[in-house]
């Protein structure tokens, strides 16, 4: 299709005009007619051809069609002439499937805004229901982020925030405190290193004192039990047994009692002395001990409320440290507050938007009960009972639907979206609106019995003619209820084109390529 031009001659705004668009150029369209009266002049471009560029042709649409400019809309939130169009231009399967939607997953806000748009509702209403679905969305997407790491925090509850808060607060006070009073000594190491050396030289010699009062109590255990055997007990032995000792014997005895007098004197004399040894070490030491004691006490008292530069850097650090948690928690707090406070806000909003919004629609409801009853009149005309285009407020927004008597199946599900199209355009020209066709594809008629479909086709015609627009439907020749027209309905008079395959001339473009 390259070097292709395809040029469509319409009529905007009550004036004929040629819209060009060409392959190689699809973002420009050439126009040909008189556009003195549109919002938007059409300017030459490097050809030399005078035309818009696609955004500025949406927007003679949006004029000319469907008599909305450049509307307000803080979010965005509003009709265009593009999804407004394909309400009469279904031009995909999946527009067949729901009268109030042209494409699968087509967003609520797109639903309720472009509908209500075409109902004669307030479609601002539907925008700002959707700003305070997003603005809920967030809260829950923040919350969210939150209890999956994603942002830095954890979802605790305000009082517990507030208990954290407080027990930092603490701390934080604390630690002020002994900055306030902490004094920086520059001889603090030395001074600490004496205190230190000091104690260590007073357990020395309190665990030297421990060891000597042992060998004390040994030493005065062992005098209690040191005595002198006495000078008869060898012979009153010897005469228990009836034996005399021979006078030589007697003799050396004496000697011998005499050896182990003096022995035994001699070890009393070494063990006092080495009691009164020990007892002189004990009591120089636990004399040192006091002394030392003292001094250690002295050094403790200089440094006591003081300490070295690197402990007060120290300090300074922690106290950073635990006021970064504090502000940290406060700016969790505050935003927990705030976010509580939206939410509760965006809940008293919404309450207030579905009430402003119901007295909207009542103050409307000269405009939009025609749509209603032109769906219930059409419907009627199609199955002989009334159908019902219902417009529901609920707590999300405007609620669409549409109700005709039947079992359910494919053919009625069709006829809902032929009688909401045909009430659309009805209802637009009714309301002056630009808007002057409407077009189906034949899956419109998919599962719709040939009776139903000739009442339809009888039907758009009328309408056709009463509100001056033109129903363009492409239908297969198998499709085409001959038989069940009225007698007087004349279907080949509004033929406008018919193709075929039997040869290239049959073709949409009259050529294959």
């Amino acid at each position: 299709m390259e070097g292709w031009a395809f040029t469509l001659e319409l009529t905007i705004a009550g004036k004929d005009v040629a819209v060009t668009r060409a392959t190689d150029a699809p973002g420009f369209f050439a126009i040909e007619g008189e556009t003195n009266h549109w919002p938007i002049k059409p300017t030459p471009n490097k050809e030399g051809l005078s035309g818009l560029d696609a955004k500025k042709w949406r927007t003679v649409l949006g004029w000319a069609l469907f008599s909305i400019g450049e509307l307000a809309s803080d979010a965005g939130y509003k009709p265009s002439a593009r999804s407004l169009l394909s309400y009469f231009v279904r031009n995909q399967a999946a527009a067949y499937n729901s009268p109030f939607k042209y494409f699968d997953n087509q967003k609520t806000w797109d639903i309720q805004v472009h509908n209500a748009y075409l109902l004669g509702l307030n479609w601002e209403k539907a925008a700002i229901w959707q700003q305070l679905k997003d603005q809920k969305n967030a809260l829950a997407a923040l919350k969210q982020a939150i209890k999956t790491g994603a942002v830095d925090g954890e979802l605790a509850s305000l009082g517990e925030l507030e208990a954290e808060r407080v027990r930092l607060s603490t701390r934080l006070e604390r630690e002020r405190e002994a900055l306030s009073n902490f004094r920086v000594l520059p001889q603090y190491r030395e001074i600490e290193a004496e205190a230190n050396r000091l104690t260590a030289e007073i357990h020395e010699m309190v665990n030297a004192n421990i060891i000597d009062k042992r060998r004390l109590e040994r030493y005065r255990n062992s005098l209690k039990g040191e005595d002198a055997p006495t000078g008869n007990r060898l012979e009153a032995l010897y005469a228990e047994a009836g034996i005399a000792l021979p006078g030589a014997v007697v003799k050396t005895l004496a000697d011998a009692r005499s050896f182990n007098a003096k022995i035994i004197s001699n070890r009393r004399n070494f063990i006092a002395g080495e009691i009164a040894a020990l007892e002189g070490a004990i009591a120089d030491r636990h004399a040192k001990v006091t002394t030392l004691t003292n001094r250690r006490a002295d050094y403790l008292n200089t440094i006591a409320g003081q300490g070295a530069l690197e402990e007060l850097t120290q300090l300074q650090d922690f106290h950073a440290a635990t006021r970064a948690k504090v502000d940290e928690l406060t700016n969790r707090i505050t935003q927990l507050r705030q976010m509580t406070s939206r939410a509760d806000s965006i809940k008293v909003e919404t309450v207030e938007l579905k009430r402003s919004t119901t007295l909207d629609y009542e103050e409307r409801r000269e405009v939009w009960s025609k749509a209603l009853s032109l769906f219930s009149e059409f419907s009627e005309n199609l199955y002989k009972s009334p159908g019902r285009l219902v417009i529901d407020i609920g707590d999300t927004g405007y609620k669409f639907d549409v109700e005709i008597a039947g079992s359910p199946s494919e053919g009625i599900s069709k006829m809902k979206i032929f009688c909401y199209d045909l009430t659309l355009i009805s209802f637009a020209r009714e309301r002056g609106l630009g808007i002057d066709f409407l077009i189906h594809d034949s899956s419109i008629f998919d599962g719709v019995d040939p009776r139903q479909r000739a009442h339809a086709i009888e039907l758009a015609t009328t309408m056709a003619t009463k509100y001056g627009f033109q129903y363009i439907c492409t239908l297969n020749t198998d499709m085409v209820p001959t038989k069940d027209f009225s007698a007087d309905f004349d279907f080949e008079s509004l033929v406008r084109l018919r193709l075929t395959d039997t040869d290239p001339s049959g073709s949409l473009l009259g050529f294959r390529y």
